[in-house]
């Protein structure tokens, strides 16, 4: 039986704009942008609304580029940053007086099945984008990253999990994985639940998520559709929502009791902005900072990275400004990002990333009427019928983590291997006109530790090179320097892991000509090329020290599991 779907409530709106009135070439007309060709024939029309995340586009010097983050539209081809992006175009009508008619209307997401609010729905953060939400006698978990690095030693937990967050994920019904950044799903984490535990993950075109949860064993898995309502059971559905940034990102909604709320984790311009009205709480990232961009590229001097920083934290509190004005939910609770680079190695980043504060909201609230409620993880959110009681859990938390015991380890399983490298980029699949130079370097990406990875992805020739003969530009090509920690690059290949972990977790240095993101590339080796059926499970599995330092939760099947792995 095909599943209910969340519907459009589709408020009409006609704009109406005189062809008489516009010119040969670009038209910026209000929210829309009108090219005509010399026949003075009307050859697209686009809206202004940036398929990144929402923001405004600008036209300046025959593009239409977007100040949040930069992301460029070619207005020729309306590809974005010169990839197979592509703008879409929208419907419109001429009438006989030569007026155009665009329909833009307002559009609301709703329940068909929304009830009355009876009863009670709770939800509980308990670190990162990890919430317990629990209504009647169900439970589901989100995007558990308890304990361990993330990012391969690039990122760790701002402050501990509390210990009981760990039977909390083991006894949850459902887990719900938003996208396949290891803060998200996070294998360690995982690592301590049974293999038939039931998952709840977005429906992805390349499987991103379904992939590597099967290359983990997991196989109780259920990948909806965007916008397919799922009966977690009676009067508590879920539906996932797409991110807008064809990244494989997704955002939840839920409705318990006739309470509605949504999640919108990572995800930017989720669902295009067509978001359910009026809702109990709104959770979004906030931070920003999770992102290897500017600061692991040597394209930009310092300033120019400072920059470009301030401009991300701006563009994510406007974001997160989109996200409350579209909802207007009563209370909003910033999550999802609650990290830091705690590693030596990584002090720069460390003290170049600043990050959002939860305090940067509370005027953005203030101004939309919405109340700004703080994490934490010894307090408990209960609703009932519409209203809100807080109540607080004493906790005890899980030690810190040691930091050199897993960049060690990872250093004694990932030995460099030329060959390795080689093999799995002739295996990938990828054509392009890319050129990528793989340079392994020590911990401060100086010096070079051994041989250097030459790949031509157009003419599909991989083969080592020397120092002297790294290329810095070509013709025609976009050619990159990835100057790289090996025993990293090598969890990653020998795994096939996503690529943007490198990026995400500062692992690397960037150089790059000419200076443009390389989407299909980054596309390709984060979302097509990743899991594979020997998938190996790390044996520097975190969850072994922490279990140890916390003895109470050890038992005589977890260990079993864990010999197997080991």
């Amino acid at each position: 039986m095909p599943l209910q779907k969340l519907t459009v409530y589709r408020k009409p709106k006609l704009i109406q704009i005189n062809k008489k009135d516009l010119k040969i070439g670009i038209n910026d007309i209000s929210n829309h942008i009108i090219k005509l060709n010399f026949d003075h024939e009307i050859e697209y029309i686009i809206d202004k609304v940036c398929d990144h995340a929402g923001g405004r586009l600008i036209v300046k010097n025959g593009k239409a580029i977007c100040p949040m983050h930069g992301w460029q539209l070619d207005l020729d081809s309306l590809k974005y940053n010169a990839s197979h992006i592509c703008k879409p175009e929208i419907n419109y009508n001429l009438d006989k007086n030569g007026f155009i008619q665009i329909d833009d209307p307002v559009c609301v997401l709703e329940n068909p099945l929304k009830a009355e609010k009876r009863g009670t729905f709770s939800v509980r953060w308990l670190n990162h984008a990890t919430v317990y939400i629990e209504s009647n006698g169900c439970s589901i978990i989100t995007d558990p990253w308890l304990f361990g690095p993330a990012f391969m030693t690039g990122w760790w937990l701002a402050s501990p999990s509390p210990v009981e967050s760990v039977s909390m994920l083991k006894n949850a019904d459902f887990v719900y994985l938003s996208h396949n950044h290891p803060d998200h799903l996070h294998a360690e984490t995982l690592s301590v639940l049974p293999k038939d535990k039931k998952f709840i993950i977005p429906a992805f075109k390349s499987k991103s998520v379904e992939k590597y949860l099967k290359c983990l064993g997991f196989y109780n898995i259920k990948a909806l559709d965007f916008l397919d309502i799922f009966e977690v059971t009676s009067n508590f559905q879920i539906s996932i929502l797409k991110s807008g940034d064809f990244r494989d990102d997704s955002g939840l909604y839920i409705h318990a009791n006739g309470h509605e709320a949504v999640l919108a984790v990572d995800a930017n311009f989720l669902n295009a902005h067509v978001l359910p009205t009026n809702i109990d709480i709104l959770m979004t990232s906030f931070a920003s900072g999770a992102t290897g961009f500017p600061l692991c590229f040597n394209n930009y001097n310092q300033n120019e990275k400072n920059s470009i920083l301030k401009r991300n934290r701006n563009s994510t509190k406007f974001s997160v400004q989109q996200y409350i004005q579209k909802t207007k939910p009563k209370y909003y609770m910033p999550y999802a990002g609650m990290f830091a680079e705690y590693a030596l190695r990584d002090k720069y980043i460390n003290e170049n990333n600043p990050k959002n504060t939860i305090n940067d909201y509370v005027q953005i609230c203030e101004t939309n009427g919405t109340t700004l409620i703080h994490p934490d993880a010894e307090q408990i959110l209960y609703f009932n019928e519409g209203n809100l009681l807080l109540q607080e859990r004493k906790s005890d938390f899980l030690q810190k983590e040691n930091i050199d015991f897993y960049i060690n380890a990872i250093r004694d399983e990932y030995p460099f291997d030329t060959l390795k490298i080689i093999e799995y980029l002739k295996m990938s699949k990828y054509v392009g006109s890319q050129i990528l130079q793989i340079i392994p370097t020590d911990d401060s990406f100086q010096n070079i530790l051994h041989p250097i990875v030459f790949a031509n992805f157009e003419t599909q020739e991989f083969y080592t090179i020397s120092q002297d003969e790294i290329l810095t530009e070509m013709e025609g090509y976009r050619v990159m320097q990835m100057r790289v920690r090996p025993e990293v690059l090598m969890c990653v290949i020998e795994n096939k892991l996503p690529w943007e972990d490198l990026s995400i977790g500062f692992q690397l240095r960037i150089d790059r000509q000419p200076n443009e993101y390389e989407s299909d590339f980054w596309y390709h080796f984060t979302n097509n090329y990743i899991g594979e059926e020997n998938f190996r499970y790390s044996v520097f599995c975190g969850a072994c020290t922490v279990f140890n330092q916390n003895p109470i939760w050890i038992n005589e099947n977890w260990l079993q599991q864990r010999a197997i792995h080991q």
